[in-house]
């Protein structure tokens, strides 16, 4: 008997519908003729504490902070038990054992230690699937190798969660002793990976505001009158003559510089010096990731917790996969996309209304087979929900979701950019314009118009020719430096995603965005959620602030052994090792043996407990 096990169980029946056989459906399993389609649901193991190994690492304390195994052991996930119990006995049975888990180190991980912990050591194969859908995973069927092709996946995945493990729960130990040991009636303090130096982005976005000082810089103009009625109004590059006067976003700050420039220009005649049309297409935006998808529902609604509305949306058979950093479609799924724009249309009735129509057979970049990862972009399917089958925001976030895939057939969105430049005086002015020459799929979805700027740029300028010339009037407002905007949640989540934005060292940078930032798609929500839980941020109205706890956590860090653990770069110098693993270049080992000595390092100096603490009560003393 061949036992497939899948890392969840939609993929399971996915699988088991294109298996051959008769279909018998068992206990959280589909008997296919001869094989048997099994599955887990995420993790069914989890890293034991370190008190499972030695008691005396219940008590916390200076002497108990770290704790090394020298066998990493499991333990069963009670939630899941009865799924484990299931494999446990669908192995004694079986010759042969497929790994279908996701197609990502992960994947890899979450199936090869299970078998482990149960013993398995007969014939294993690996099938990875990056698509659900029957052709894809016949295809996919075709290329099942030997799983020990993929023991560097496995072994990359341990490293990451040991060294989390380690690093998470001797730095919690080592900031809460530190704190009780002071005196404070301390609950966790935690620490994490991917918690601090998120935590650390809000301090340093919290500072920067309470630091900023702002001050006057002088924005230069000039209305060009020419024949006919026709007039334009251009904004000052600053010339070489002025460099001077300019700060180093080139704006002009010195006001007597400002009066000098007026001067020059009083009654001054102005020339067009250069005229320049390009017709522009922009296509709709691709459909979106998990992150995307985040973002855009908690700018629209202010919803934290996205996935799980997703989540149901996905187990009623609605829209596929969530838990996605891909924003692409396989190119085997279009010849779905009529049943799909059908379900849409019977599912979210405005969109049969959509300006300029549904063109069924237009193909945008969307599907692309060769930038799909693990799972694909998170599009509808083919089933659509009876009225009233959704909650509120479940019915916002499906009709999210439809409207990105419906955008894939409309046209594109065509505009015309008109740059002017001219002279007055010896100097330069510009001014951009657009005008819009189809509207395309910019008119759905609410999409905002695009926003006039100071000068109103987008608006459409009036015909001119190289060489024309008028009167110029020149004018100077006086305007004031604005400080950076406090986080809002969906901004917390984008810089997540981006944080290689705020790394110096080019090669931490490039690593950085390689794996699109700290935290997965899945995790993120729920690791802003843990710093409200701990008391390290707080809302304000929409913005997401520092408390004084989390300040004074990030600042204790960050003037002690441990500041590696406030900024991301951590994430970078980890994926690199890991691999490293993957590839047999280092040994799992060494790397854990490495990471446990960062924490030694860390823990062997004492953290400077303020003696007022923000937010942290002093216990009181009992009398004697």
């Amino acid at each position: 008997m061949r036992l497939y096990i899948a890392e969840k169980a939609s993929v399971g029946r996915a699988l088991a519908g294109v298996l051959p056989g008769s279909k018998v459906k068992g206990d959280n399993c589909i008997m296919c003729g001869g094989d048997v389609v099994a599955w887990a649901s995420g993790h069914l193991l989890e890293l034991c504490e370190p008190e499972d190994y030695d008691e005396k690492y219940r008590r916390w304390g200076m002497g108990t902070l770290l704790y090394v195994p020298e066998k990493w052991r499991r333990k069963e996930i009670p939630r899941t038990k009865t799924l484990l119990s299931g494999i446990k006995k669908l192995l004694r049975g079986c010759d042969v054992v497929v790994n279908v888990g996701d197609s990502d180190r992960e994947g890899q991980l979450l199936i090869d230690e299970i078998l482990d912990y149960c013993g398995w050591t007969g014939k294993t194969q690996r099938l990875r699937l990056n698509d659900v859908n029957p052709n894809a995973i016949r295809k996919a069927l075709d290329n099942i190798r030997d799983n020990a092709d993929f023991r560097g996946e496995y072994m990359a995945g341990q490293a990451r969660l040991y060294a989390d493990w380690l690093v998470g729960l001797a730095l919690t130990r080592y900031v809460t002793v530190s704190a009780r040991n002071a005196g404070y009636d301390a609950k966790v303090i935690s620490v994490g990976r991917v918690q601090t130096p998120t935590l650390g982005l809000v301090v340093a976005r919290d500072k920067e505001i309470r630091d900023f000082k702002s001050f006057p810089y002088f924005d230069i103009q000039a209305e060009l009158a020419l024949s006919g009625g026709r007039s334009i109004t251009g904004r000052w590059v600053g010339g070489e003559n002025y460099a001077y006067a300019l700060d180093g976003q080139k704006r002009l700050i010195d006001r007597e510089a400002g009066g000098q420039l007026l001067r020059k220009l009083e009654n001054s005649s102005g020339e067009i010096s250069f005229v320049e049309k390009k017709a522009h297409r922009a296509a709709p935006p691709l459909p979106f990731s998990l992150s995307k998808l985040q973002i855009a529902t908690l700018k629209r609604f202010d919803v934290t917790d996205t996935l799980v509305h997703v989540q149901k949306l996905y187990e009623a058979g609605y829209v596929s996969y969530p838990r996605t950093s891909c924003e692409y479609i396989p190119e085997g799924h279009f010849s779905e996309a009529a049943k799909i724009i059908s379900a849409v249309c019977a599912g979210c009735p405005n969109i049969g209304g959509m300006p300029g129509g549904i063109d069924i057979n237009k193909k945008s970049s969307a599907w692309d087979d060769g930038k799909i990862t693990e799972h694909h972009a998170i599009i509808p399917t083919t089933r659509a929900p009876d009225a009233g089958a959704l909650s509120d925001i479940e019915r916002k976030i499906y009709e999210l979701i439809c409207s990105r895939y419906v955008l894939q057939f409309l046209p594109d969105y065509e505009y015309e950019e008109t740059s002017i430049r001219f002279s007055v005086n010896g100097e330069t002015f510009q001014r951009t314009g657009r005008t819009v020459v189809n509207i395309g799929w910019r008119g759905w979805e609410n999409f905002e118009a695009d926003k006039l700027d100071e000068e109103g740029n987008t608006a459409a300028l009036p015909v001119v020719q190289n060489g024309e010339s008028g009167l110029a009037r020149a004018s100077m407002e006086e305007k004031l430096t604005k400080p950076p905007k406090p986080y809002t949640y969906h901004a917390l989540i984008a810089a997540m995603n981006s944080v290689h934005q705020f790394v110096k060292d080019p090669e931490i940078r490039a690593k950085l965005k390689e794996v699109q930032g700290i935290g997965t798609s899945a995790t993120q929500e729920n690791i802003i959620a843990v710093l409200f839980k701990r008391g390290y941020l707080e809302k304000k109205k929409k913005q997401l602030v520092s408390t004084d706890l989390g300040k004074l956590l990030i600042n204790l860090f960050s003037a002690s052994r441990a500041s590696v653990m406030v900024n991301p770069d951590l994430t970078a110098l980890w994926e690199n090792k890991m691999s490293d693993i993957e590839g047999g270049a280092l040994a799992l080992e060494a790397f854990i043996s490495d990471v446990a000595g960062m924490v030694r390092g860390i823990i062997a100096d004492s953290l400077e407990i303020p003696a007022d603490m923000p937010g942290m009560a002093k216990r009181h003393k009992k009398n004697k």
